[in-house]
C-alpha cells in the first residue's frame, strides 16, 4: 500500500478553477462533479480533474467527516453506471496542507466524439459547464469523426502523415 501524496494548497489551487479543473467542497457533490468531468472531457482539451475537499474559491477545507474509501467506491460505481460511453477515471486520495482530499481525473479516448452523463452531454466553457443541444452534439460528431474527413492528419500514435 502506498502512502497518499501530500500537496501544498498552492499546488492544488494555485491556478483556480479552469477549463480542466474544478473544486468541490464535499463528497456529497459527486453528481455535480460528474457533470463537470463530463463537460471537461467533451471540451477540446479532452481531460479534466475534480478535487474534492476544496472550496470553489480555492480554500482547502478537506474531507474531514468523509470516509475516503466509501467515497472512492461511490465515485467508481457512479462512473460505471452513469457515463456513456464508459469513461476511464482515476481516483486518488491525498492530503493538501494536512487535510484529506480526493482527486478525480478523466481523459476522453480520441475515438469517442463525446460522453454523456446520466443521458445528457455537457461541455466546459472556461470554468462553467453547460448542456449541449442536439445540433452541438451533431457538430461535435462531425468534427471529431476522422472517417468523414479527407485528411491529411497525423497518426495519433506515431505522428506520421
Amino acid at each position: 500500500m502506498t502512502n497518499p501524496r501530500n500537496f501544498t494548497g498552492a499546488e492544488i489551487t494555485g491556478l483556480g478553477e479552469s477549463q480542466t479543473l474544478e473544486f468541490k467542497r464535499s463528497g456529497k457533490l459527486f453528481k455535480e462533479a460528474f457533470t463537470d468531468i463530463c463537460a471537461m472531457v467533451n471540451a477540446n482539451a479532452g481531460k479534466g480533474t475534480v478535487v474534492f475537499g476544496v472550496e470553489p474559491d480555492g480554500v482547502v477545507c478537506g474531507l474531514q467527516d468523509t470516509n475516503l474509501d466509501t467515497l472512492q467506491q461511490t465515485l467508481a460505481n457512479h462512473a460505471k453506471q452513469k457515463l456513456d460511453p464508459p469513461l476511464q477515471t482515476e481516483i486518488e486520495s491525498a492530503y493538501c496542507d494536512g487535510k484529506p482530499i480526493l482527486i478525480l481525473k478523466a481523459t476522453r479516448n480520441r475515438g469517442v466524439t463525446f460522453h454523456e452523463y446520466d443521458g445528457r452531454a455537457y461541455i466546459r466553457e472556461g470554468s462553467a459547464s453547460r448542456q449541449l443541444n442536439v445540433g452541438e452534439k451533431q457538430q461535435l460528431t462531425l468534427s471529431r469523426n476522422r472517417d468523414l474527413h479527407n485528411g491529411p492528419w497525423r497518426c495519433d500514435k506515431c505522428g506520421s502523415l
